[in-house]
This record gives structure tokens, sequence and C-alpha cells, in this order.
């Protein structure tokens, strides 16, 4: 046996373990394919969703503050009021940490 003889073709072009392997490659590769196509549906189809629902949800936003201005404005009016707030404890918070 000799040592500076070159390999066996095992991995040369269209050999033993070539032939047994591509089999294996493209079939991972059609069910990779398979999954980004399903997750891309699963994606649009939850987009639509998401889309209709904020829709549904702006409408209705838009009939109760139509129906009801003085609630909405003092509702807004609260919200904003907690919004400072929170910021001001944020800030406050922070510029004590610098020190």
């Amino acid at each position: 046996m000799s040592f500076s003889s070159p390999p066996s073709n095992a991995l040369g072009a269209n050999g033993p373990l070539e032939s047994d392997v591509m089999p294996v490659l493209n079939h991972a590769a059609q069910q990779a394919d398979g999954l980004l196509q399903r997750g891309a549906d699963a994606l649009r189809d939850n987009r639509n969703l998401f889309q209709d629902r904020a829709e549904r949800t702006q409408e209705q936003v838009n009939t109760y503050v139509r129906d009801e201005p003085l609630k909405s404005l003092l509702m807004a009016a609260a919200a904003g009021a907690v919004l400072m707030g929170v910021f001001g404890l944020m800030l406050r918070g922070r510029s004590n940490h610098s020190h």
C-alpha cells in the first residue's frame, strides 16, 4: 500500500459519497423551501388579520370619539398626564444614577 497514491474516488465527482449525499441535500433543500413558503404564508395571513383588527379598532375609536367627545378628551388628557409622569420618573431616576 502506497501513501503517495491519490485517495479513492469517494470525494471526487460522481463518487460514492456524492451519490449518497446529493439526494439527502436535495431533500433537505426542498424541506427548507417548504418551510420558508409556509412561514411566508403565515406572516401574510397574520398581517392581514392584524390589519383587519386595527381597522375595526380605529372605526370603533372614531365612533366613540364622535359620540363622546368630552369623555374622549378627558381620557386623552389623563393618558398624557400618566405618560408625562412616567417619563418624569424615568428622567429623574436617570439623573440620580449619573451622580
